[in-house]
């Protein structure tokens, strides 16, 4: 009987010296600062940039053109328009491929910028839609035979999401203008996607703007 009075008493204390050392620590890891997998970075500097390029595959060229916010010379956000070109061999608007306006949101990272020859890596989410010629003969429209008089574009063709990720690589030609080239890949989603809306394709371009302002402490 005393044998059992003593070991629930052991336990007893035990129990009670476990209990406080582990609010000691609870206390002391509520009071310390967040971890967290991704510290964020303050920002060092800051940028404009004006951006033109051609986009060359499948389908003829695109043109391209977009505004970015470049953020401590890594990171860079903007909006972009890429619009398909008049090619050479299709002066009547007859190519067999619809024309294509891509009109989208940009991220693209760079790493690192300050090397003269450095890789980026961009990404552009937006709405592909297509456009398919009309033909105007005198009051009217035909989409099928090409008929005399003026051409229109359709704009009411199907629509699906683009989602275009790339690689570049840039060269800093100057303080202020960067030239680039690389490839890319157009995905598309959606109910009305058409196998034209996704392709590869290669970019030659520039941009043109203050890349790396630096605040002043």
């Amino acid at each position: 009987m005393n044998y059992s009075i003593r070991l629930i008493a052991f336990l007893l204390i035990g129990f009670n010296s476990f209990s406080q050392e582990t609010l000691i620590k609870i206390k002391k890891d509520t009071s310390s600062s967040m971890m967290t997998l991704f510290k964020p970075h303050k920002l060092t500097s800051f940028g404009l940039s004006f951006q033109s390029q051609v986009l060359f595959g499948k389908g003829g060229p695109e043109r391209g053109m977009g505004l970015q916010v470049h953020l401590n010379n890594k990171l860079s956000l903007g909006f972009a328009s890429f619009n398909s070109m008049d090619r050479r061999d299709d002066r009547n608007g007859m190519a067999p491929e619809p024309r294509q306006r891509f009109s989208a949101l940009t991220l693209e990272a760079t790493p690192m910028a300050n090397k003269v020859f450095h890789l980026s890596f961009p990404l552009a989410i937006g709405r592909i839609q297509e456009e398919s010629p009309i033909y105007l003969y005198g009051n009217l429209y035909s989409s099928s035979m090409p008929q005399p008089g003026r051409m229109s574009l359709n704009s009411q063709g199907p629509r699906a999401l683009g989602i275009q990720p790339g690689i570049n690589l840039e060269v800093n030609l100057f303080k202020y203008v960067k030239v680039f080239g690389g490839a890319n890949y157009r995905f598309a989603f959606g109910e009305e996607k058409t196998r034209g809306m996704s392709r590869a394709a290669g970019t030659i371009g520039v941009k043109v703007g203050v890349f790396d302002y630096r605040k002043k402490r």
